[in-house]
């Protein structure tokens, strides 16, 4: 199947594609990340996995021929012993499948086919049957498979994750891996064991990739060794004795013998010819021409430059009130109330604080909201009449998702903790009733309040934590936890407020009593629900239109819903579909006088060093001039227009700019979160999935004026395939949802698009076309085959990746000469993310212990937490950090254009960019060089008119004490911080919580009441993923695949989630 990708008709897109040239370049590879081997069985060719594409090659090397095009994703080829098929796994129908093909690139079959994965195909000595890894019976199982017939029979399966069968070559054997070690069953069942692998035990190692020797009496493989974020060595072993040397990094796949002592293997970017008894022979070499895309669009910009009102598409989390009367809704930074037919709303709060997920009470007198008034993110209430407003609870960890039972004393809600709460409306006495999952959905009650349903992920198996959106329903009284699909094969989609909400009244369900809305592919849902709570017959489709934020009233009867930042009631019965005028408008904020700053030293984000006694003029929000130092522009002081800045003992910079942050998942810090990253100097950020209406009410709510915070630009719910982990990952199931979610980024003005790791590869290509024809950026987790559709810019040094392994960075942080050539000839750029640079907080303790933002703005939890690391005194030096910087550097220098982010909230907010800014500088970097890619190079990604100090350029400055161009961490040294010529200082943004500081500090110390303790054991034997380690574990990283316990950097804190404890956790590769 050889050729190059399918084009799409512009015709069949939501938008024009006119605007968009492309230019095509060819790149030829000569190394490989990850890369894999096979032989044929004559030993002449070798079929190669290199960047997701089948390639053939003869065994000496030389020009490889492509079999397979940009959309098969494939890995693991296995070249069949007759000769006569490669199979392979392959990502090409948004699932991991097994497929054949011929040696000459015809024929291509599938031989999988469903909603499971199939990984790690393997032939049976006689080409009859094939031994693959499997999902489909709820853990990662051995499976082999009849070519002739398809029949599947079990091979092995346990309570552990099976995978990577090798069958040995008698027949007899399947060697695999059993959660990071080698174990062995007879191919027919049986409880024998074979004796090599007792000779394969590394207790403190990962091992994979096993191969047997041609006589079938040793094992080799793959053993990594290190910690968590720390791996140290990557080394192919036989028998228990490691064959290559440390500084050889050893790829996680199977070696291929050419005769009973050559072999061939994949290490440090290449195919390596080996002997057992003689070593390293010498290099296969290669040469893989692939090509890739730079699409020239026309860039659709953020506009800051107009004064005319703008409509307020940023509403966040409305509900409709019991009598379907009113509206209540959150929206430029304050809560409003909406009188259905009166198109202009009634704000009902006028503060600085947060204040989100409003819901009415049962007789619509009340109205419960979250908010950080009181310190932490807590539950108020309202009471409508009076307008006065009381603080429900005092909890200890941050709240979420508030609803009110039917009968108006108690109230469920969600917690930062992980942790269903029942709260007592009177008292705010939290009760706990159920640890969730992983971030599931705003909780709903049943019509007579006994039980409550939300969306939950369901995981296919532990190896992989991507899983499907799913309906959850939960007993409060016996405890007893159910999950049921929406419909065969579907999934829910985001867990945040779309369902499912259950409203009384079964509707054209028969047998139903009640009912669940819900939204699948964009579309509103309604399920049957009988008698004995459980679902009747099959979901329905209630509307055919995007529908987000589901609220009903009283009766069940009305509907309200966003669809592209309008609203909607639907009158369920007679599907009566009205829209909800609002009238309510915003402008962007922008000062009316003249700024003008004296600058002890000011650089100005581009330069190789600062400038001395600089002036710096403002008009409104733009710098005009930047010109020598002239006392005479400080003599007329006393102009009402004017304002004067002395910097003169400071260093003016350009505002830091974090690239890389999800700030709406979950709201955790609510008014501390934008105030702490403006607090250490980050006046832009980049968001890369996010409740797409949060994310819009805070960039408006910023540019408006109405929230002290940096500027922000986001998309909305990241595009995944149909298995999602995160809460705002949409699911996409096909073309027509994908045009949909196109729509919306148009008409919610997204600033890029982010596509994640489980998206098929023909909806990534089309995503690239869709948002090049909107004028915004496209990125991913994925580097090839992105680039190949015109892709942007791609995310991590070492991505979360569908495969447990990734192809833009080796698990010990090198970069090789495939991703730096990929990267340069796209003209893409790359966010780092740095991960594990939380012990350099030792290197200088005082930013945590004497800093008096930390004190202030970061919560008791997390201020513990950075304490634990930066009591660890200097830290010590990680090498997969050095190498990634090393791998910064060559990218620079080959023109490649990185730019710096944290993934806040997966590390603490602002630090960790800081964070990252150190270790580049001290592994390698000059601290200018690092600053340029939160400056300049991020401005240049991200809006034009950011990251420098020249006429015209938006003014947002930072002021530090300090030379951070020579001493980075000066950085972190801030004074004051300008945001489009509004000047803040560092204790007017720690104002709002400085009396409450102490407070959190003590509530972290009153746990709620517990119940229903003996909750937690049942559901752990039944639904393994509601074990609290496992949670832990995943919520924990945001990269890569599960690791055993002993595995773990000790000690190593996360923001929201204190420190590594016991289970599995991830490792990013």
């Amino acid at each position: 199947m050889t050729g190059s990708s399918p084009q799409y008709d512009s015709q069949s897109l939501p938008l024009s594609l006119a605007d968009i040239d492309e230019e095509t370049i060819e790149v030829a590879l000569e190394q490989g990340t990850n890369l894999a081997i096979t032989l044929s069985p004559d030993r002449q060719r070798i079929a190669m996995d290199l960047q997701g594409i089948l390639w053939v090659m003869p065994i000496s090397g030389g020009e490889a021929r492509r079999l397979t095009d940009d959309l098969g994703d494939i890995a693991w080829p296995r070249w069949s012993p007759d000769g006569a098929r490669i199979v392979f796994q392959s990502y090409r129908s948004g699932n991991f499948h097994l497929w054949s093909i011929d040696p000459a690139g015809d024929d291509l079959r599938q031989l999988t086919h469903g909603e499971f994965d199939y990984r790690e195909p393997c032939f049976s000595p006689d080409s009859r049957e094939l031994a693959f890894a499997s999902d489909r019976g709820g853990r990662f199982a051995i499976y082999a498979m009849d070519l002739a017939s398809g029949a599947m029979r079990s091979i092995a399966a346990e309570a552990a994750e099976l995978s990577e069968p090798a069958w040995s070559p008698d027949g007899a054997w399947i060697a695999f891996v059993r959660d990071g070690q080698l174990a062995c069953v007879s191919s027919r069942g049986g409880d024998r064991v074979h004796p090599a692998v007792a000779r394969c035990q590394h207790p403190g190692a990962l091992l994979a990739a096993p191969a047997w020797t041609p006589g079938g009496q040793s094992l080799m493989y793959r053993m990594l060794t290190g910690k968590h974020r720390d791996w140290r060595t990557s080394r192919l072993c036989i028998d228990g004795t490691a064959l290559t040397p440390e500084d050889v990094e050893v790829f996680p796949l199977p070696v291929a013998f050419v005769d009973d002592d050559i072999f061939l293997h994949t290490a440090h970017g290449e195919i390596r010819r080996s002997s057992l008894s003689r070593g390293f022979l010498g290099v296969v070499p290669f040469r893989a021409t692939v090509a890739v895309k730079r699409h020239r669009y026309a860039r659709r910009w953020r506009d800051y430059a107009s004064d005319a009102p703008r409509r307020v598409k940023g509403i966040s989390f409305p509900v409709i009130s019991p009598d379907a009367g009113h509206v209540a809704f959150g929206a430029l930074n304050q809560l409003w109330l909406l009188k259905i037919g009166d198109a202009r709303p009634q704000p009902l709060t006028d503060d600085v604080y947060a204040k989100i997920w409003p819901a009415f009470s049962p007789d619509g007198k009340q109205l419960a909201y979250i908010c950080d008034r009181g310190g932490n993110m807590d539950i108020w209430v309202r009471d409508l009449a009076t307008g006065l407003d009381r603080q429900l609870t005092h909890a200890a960890h941050a709240l979420k998702q508030c609803v009110w039972a039917p009968d108006g004393g108690r109230l469920a809600c969600g917690s930062a903790d992980g942790v269903i709460y029942v709260v007592d409306a009177k008292t705010g006495e939290l009760t706990r009733t159920w640890h969730q999952t992983v971030w599931s959905g705003r909780p709903s009650w049943s019509p007579d309040g006994t039980r409550l349903t939300l969306a939950a992920v369901q995981p296919y198996s532990a190896r992989y934590r991507e899983a499907r959106n799913t309906i959850l329903i939960y007993d409060i009284e016996s405890a007893d936890t159910r999950y049921y699909p929406p419909a065969p094969q579907g999934a829910l989609d985001v867990r945040n407020a779309n369902g499912p909400l259950w409203i009384a009244g079964g509707g054209s369900h028969e047998g139903a009593r009640s009912r669940l809305l819900f939204t699948m592919r964009g579309e509103l849902w309604s399920l049957g629900i009988d008698a004995a709570f459980q679902p009747v017959g099959d979901s329905q489709r209630v509307t055919e239109i995007l529908c987000d934020a589901l609220s009903a009233d009283a009766t069940g009867r009305n509907v309200l819903f966003l669809s592209n930042a309008a609203l909607y009631i639907l009158e369920l019965e007679r599907g009566n579909l009205t829209p909800v005028p609002l009238d309510l408008e915003w402008t962007v904020h922008r000062p009316d006088h003249r700024t003008v700053i004296h600058a002890g030293r000011m650089w100005d984000g581009a330069a190789d060093a600062a400038l001395t006694d600089v002036d710096i003029v403002i008009e409104r929000d733009r710098i005009v001039s930047v010109s020598p130092h002239d006392e005479a522009r400080f003599s007329g002081a006393d102009d009402p227009r004017t304002a004067h800045i002395d910097a003169s003992a400071l260093t003016v910079m350009p505002g830091m700019i974090d690239m890389h942050t999800h700030r709406e998942m979950g709201n955790q810090l609510g008014a501390r979160d934008p105030r702490i990253f403006l607090s250490f100097g980050i006046t832009s950020t980049r968001g890369l999935s996010d409740n797409p209406y949060l994310a819009l009410e805070n960039k408006e709510s910023v540019d408006a004026g109405k929230r002290a915070g940096p500027r922000h630009f986001g998309t909305g719910d990241a595009l995944d395939g149909t298995r999602t982990f995160w809460d705002g990952m949409r699911p996409i199931a096909d073309v027509a949802q994908l045009d949909r979610e196109l729509e919306r980024a148009a008409q919610l003005e997204y600033d890029l698009i982010k596509c994640y790791v489980r998206l098929p590869p023909d909806l990534q290509q089309r995503a690239t076309l869709g948002a090049h024809a909107l004028g915004i950026p496209i990125t991913s987790h994925y580097l090839f085959p992105a680039v190949a559709f015109g892709g942007d810019g791609y995310e991590h040094m070492g991505e979360t990746s569908r495969f447990g392994y990734s192809r833009t960075g080796s698990a010990l942080g090198t970069m090789y000469d495939d991703v730096l050539a990929l990267s340069a000839a796209a003209g893409c750029y790359r966010t780092p993310t740095l991960f594990g640079l939380e012990a350099m907080l030792g290197d200088t303790p005082s930013l945590i212990e004497d800093d008096r933002r930390v004190a202030v703005l970061f919560t008791h939890a997390d201020r513990e937490a950075l304490r634990r690391a930066a009591a660890g005194g200097p830290s010590k030096p990680i090498p997969s950090v050095a190498r990634q910087v090393d791998a910064i550097v060559r990218m620079i220098d080959a023109g490649v254009k990185v730019v710096t982010g944290s993934d806040y909230p997966m590390v603490a907010p602002a630090i960790s960019l800081h964070l990252n800014l150190r270790a580049m500088v001290r592994y390698g970097m000059r601290p200018i060089d690092a600053l340029k890619t939160a400056t300049r190079d991020a401005g240049a990604a991200l809006y034009p008119d950011l990251g420098t100090i020249v006429p015209g350029a938006l003014a947002d400055l930072v002021f530090v004490d300090g030379d951070p161009t020579v001493n980075i961490d000066d950085a972190t040294h801030v004074n004051g911080v300008m945001i489009g010529g509004k000047y803040r200082t560092v204790e007017s943004l720690l104002a709002p919580f400085e009396h409450v500081a102490q407070k959190g500090e003590f509530r972290a110390q009153s746990p709620a009441r517990q119940v229903n303790d003996a909750a937690n054991p049942t559901a752990r034997a039944q639904y393994w993923w509601h074990d609290p380690r496992w949670i832990e574990c995943v919520q924990a990283s945001c990269c890569g695949m599960l690791v055993p316990l002993d595995l773990l950097a000790e000690g190593q804190p996360m923001r929201g989630f204190g420190t590594w404890g016991k289970g599995y956790r991830e490792r990013a590769l």
